[in-house]
Parts: structure tokens; C-alpha cells; sequence
């Protein structure tokens, strides 16, 4: 992949930047950001690299890589970083990019459907049962008993349990979903 001088497309940095209120002109690609992340072992391409590829316009590239969807929001990027670089927000529009155009690269699906299931029983529970969430999802994707053997090891030593606890206010944590982006309470 070559490029010339002027060549690139900014349509999507400049909308990205926009819509995250970041500069990435003020990046200094000291590496800080993928030096302090905790799962970038587990990325297909590491925070400095991303913002090489929205530099570059790699827009496809962009939309099919796992990175958006491993990155745990820790903050820890942002913290290390100079230029305060949100790096948590740009992952978070990547992965709104992704679904609205729903052109997603190899076993980036078994991520979606493991962020819906679990905000599906954040918003039934108020909390996540991890037992209900790994069933849940092994159902979905066909793998009946792949953590059978796991499960009942854990049951055994009861770090799970078949049951969640409740939460006192299951209407304060529904709020949460109903509420603008912008507007929620961390």
C-alpha cells in the first residue's frame, strides 16, 4: 500500500475527530498507548496502529479488525498518553461504525452477539449472571458444551452460581440504557 502526498481521504478522520473530540495531529506515536494496555496481546492491531490506520484513511481495514471490539475501555491509554488522547472513545465510534454498516472482519460476530447477550442481562438483571451469559451465548453460536466441563468445575468450587443476585434498583439501571450517550453518569 502506497500513498502520495495529498492522496488521502480525511472524509472519515475528520468526521471521527470530530465526533470524538480528539486531534490526532497531537499524536506523538510514542507507542505509551499500546505500552499500557492490557489487551493488546489480544488486538489485531494495537492503539498506535489504529490511529496510523485513521490517519491513513484505511477505513476497511478499520472496520473488519477485533481491536475495536477486545479494547475494555479501561482508560489506561488515555492516562499514558501525552496528548490525552481518548483512545477508549475512538474504539467506542470504530465499533458504531461497524454495526451501522455490518461488514465485520472474521469472528468480530461472536463479539457482537457476546456484547448484546451481555447487555441484554445487564438490562434483565441490573447485573451480569455469568453462568446465563456463557450459556446463553454457547447456545447461540452451537457450541452447546463447550464450557461444560469448566462450568461444573466452577460450580463445584462455587465461583459461579446458576443464580444472580438482584440489585436493589432495577429501574435505576434501566434508566441508564434510555439515557442520551452523552448524558450518562459514570
Amino acid at each position: 500500500m502506497s500513498f502520495q502526498v495529498g492522496s488521502i481521504d480525511r472524509t472519515f478522520r475528520d468526521e471521527l475527530e470530530m465526533a470524538c473530540n480528539v486531534d490526532l495531529d497531537q499524536c506523538w506515536e510514542c507507542g505509551k498507548c499500546t505500552g499500557g494496555c492490557t489487551t493488546a496481546h489480544n488486538m489485531d492491531y494495537t492503539p498506535r496502529k489504529i490511529i496510523q490506520l485513521i490517519r491513513i484513511g484505511a477505513v476497511k481495514t478499520l472496520m473488519s479488525c477485533n481491536t475495536p471490539w477486545v479494547c475494555v475501555s479501561c482508560r489506561l491509554c488515555v492516562d499514558r498518553c501525552p496528548a490525552g488522547i481518548d483512545i477508549p472513545r475512538i474504539m467506542d465510534y470504530l465499533r458504531e461504525k461497524s454495526l451501522a454498516i455490518k461488514d465485520h472482519g472474521p469472528g468480530v460476530d461472536d463479539i457482537i452477539l457476546f456484547h448484546k447477550l451481555l447487555l441484554e442481562e445487564v438490562y434483565k438483571r441490573g447485573r451480569v449472571s455469568e453462568t446465563a451469559l456463557a450459556l446463553k451465548f454457547n447456545m447461540q453460536t452451537g457450541q452447546y458444551f463447550k464450557d461444560a466441563g469448566l462450568g461444573q468445575k466452577l460450580l463445584r468450587k462455587g465461583k459461579i452460581s446458576p443464580f444472580s443476585s438482584k440489585v436493589r434498583d432495577l429501574n435505576k439501571v434501566r434508566s441508564f440504557f434510555k439515557q442520551e450517550p452523552d448524558r450518562r453518569e459514570v
